[in-house]
């Protein structure tokens, strides 16, 4: 009886010693800011205290390499949030060309950003590249983005989900721009490919003794095998895990 009461204990005690999970938070924590969790599972026996220096040294290395290239976007995304330039685009009655041909300039300045778009402030494209004429006035996926931006000063990070023009993996970057009134006058944004974070984890020279999962903030799992990005974009325990985290945040 108390050897099944112990292994019944063992298989609750999903954050114990074997397992950790670690938020990345970015632009600040909202419920919408992508919150990528990291968790791996130690699969050799070893000291305690060695286990424990280990997965510290490892959450500041990962906390890096994934945050790096999503905190570089955000900062991108917030200066041009604010750029007169950009608000004066979206507020002409045509707005199509000129916001092309300002998106061909900003998004080539920036050489570790995947994609940019303007978005009216429905949601709706006015321009990105890669460019998606068929796009073009209808919805650019805001459902991941528009609530969130909305309600904050800061840009956002959105779940991640396949970008329309080519249905790569990517999470978006997405601030309002706003008139001196406040009034919402559309939305910049910035991409970044799933791909682009796999590979940068991809050069690290982890032990096998560790296995990576590494989800968004809706429990999606973002890496299949050898960090390539995931078709599926589901993780079965995913979901779980957030609920968890977010029992614990509360209680």
């Amino acid at each position: 009886m108390q050897l099944g009461n112990s292994i019944t204990k063992r298989k609750r005690d999903r954050f114990d010693r074997f397992k950790i999970i670690f938020p990345i938070l970015l632009a600040g924590w909202i419920p919408s800011i992508l919150t990528l969790i990291v968790s791996y599972t130690i699969l050799r026996d070893t000291l305690e205290s060695r286990i424990l220096r280990d997965r510290q040294t490892l959450i500041q290395l990962l906390g890096h390499v994934v945050g790096h290239d999503l905190s570089r976007s955000s900062a991108i995304i917030n200066y041009y949030q604010t750029l007169p330039e950009v608000a004066k685009i979206l507020t002409w009655p045509n707005p199509l060309p000129a916001a092309q041909q300002w998106l061909n300039s900003a998004f080539y300045s920036h050489p570790n950003i995947d994609g940019m778009f303007l978005a009216g402030p429905d949601g709706t494209l006015v321009a990105s590249i890669p460019t998606a004429p068929e796009m073009v006035g209808k919805d650019f996926g805001s459902s991941h983005w528009l609530e969130q931006a909305a309600a904050s000063d800061e840009p956002v990070v959105s779940p991640v989900h396949q970008r329309l023009s080519d249905n790569r993996l990517v999470t978006d970057i997405v601030a309002a721009v706003r008139a001196p009134d406040r009034t919402i006058l559309g939305y910049v944004g910035d991409s970044v490919l799933v791909e682009r974070i796999g590979k940068r984890l991809s050069e690290i020279d982890f032990s096998d003794r560790f296995v990576f999962e590494v989800l968004d903030q809706n429990g999606a799992s973002l890496f299949a095998n050898d960090f390539k990005p995931n078709p599926s974009v589901t993780s079965p325990q995913g979901g779980f895990l957030m609920n968890e985290i977010r029992q614990n945040k509360s209680g």
